[in-house]
């Protein structure tokens, strides 16, 4: 599969829902995430960092927490970054802290409970050795409910090379599940330039946030854009 240059993989997702990059710039492996929304309540978030140094997706009307919408995006532990779209970040994160490996970290996850469009589980773990895994857990077709999950484990990137992981492809009004990362390019020479890039390529009336990051012994400096 030929890579696509960040900004035409953007376009050729008009509503990506959720995304996920991992790429190799300059400075090393990063890694950004960014969540687009269609309605009030799924724009009324933003992204911050805790004390904890884990990136948090909140609410910024009222405090009632909708576990679709609100969740952990990202946690470090035991020698690697876990990054996703929803709660299995946490029992990802703790599979890890257990002694699993990525590949069975990532397995028997389950999509989200959302019809009609069942939204997949998209999760990315960054090891300190900068070995990339990527997994998406989604429903196995119209006819059965049961999750099915396609983990990549992602080969050495030069610089300029990515994957890219979103939520949906198509077309704004009937998006269309995605279940595989996609190769890309990239001009981004830091983390931060990456969260520009990816936030600059989404749609402004549905852009909700941006973070960028790099996945090192912790979460140092994190780029965080918000709409709101």
């Amino acid at each position: 599969m030929s890579s696509d240059a960040l900004e035409a993989a953007l376009s050729d997702r008009p509503y990506p829902g959720r995304v996920i990059i991992v790429a190799r710039t300059a400075a090393g492996i990063v890694a950004a995430y960014a969540a687009t929304g269609r309605s009030e309540a799924s724009r009324q978030r933003r992204i911050r960092l805790t004390e904890t140094g884990d990136l948090l997706v909140e609410p910024t009307v009222g405090d009632a927490s909708d576990p679709l919408r609100h969740y952990r995006a990202v946690r470090r532990v035991d020698g690697c970054f876990v990054l996703g779209n929803g709660s299995q970040v946490d029992p990802v994160a703790d599979r890890i802290a257990s002694g699993a490996v990525p590949s069975v970290a990532l397995e028997d996850l389950e999509y989200e409970p959302d019809p009609p469009i069942f939204t997949p589980r998209i999760t990315a773990v960054v090891g300190d050795d900068d070995t990339v895994w990527l997994g998406a857990a989604h429903r196995g077709s119209a006819d059965r409910a049961s999750a099915d999950t396609i983990v990549t484990r992602a080969g050495r990137l030069d610089v300029g090379e990515g994957l890219l992981l979103s939520t949906y492809r198509g077309p704004v009004a009937e998006p269309v599940t995605n279940r595989v990362p996609v190769p890309i390019t990239t001009t981004a020479t830091t983390h931060a330039e990456l969260a520009r890039q990816l936030w600059d390529g989404l749609d402004a009336e549905r852009r909700v946030l941006s973070a960028g990051f790099e996945p090192k012994d912790h979460l140092a400096d994190p780029v965080l854009i918000n709409a709101g």
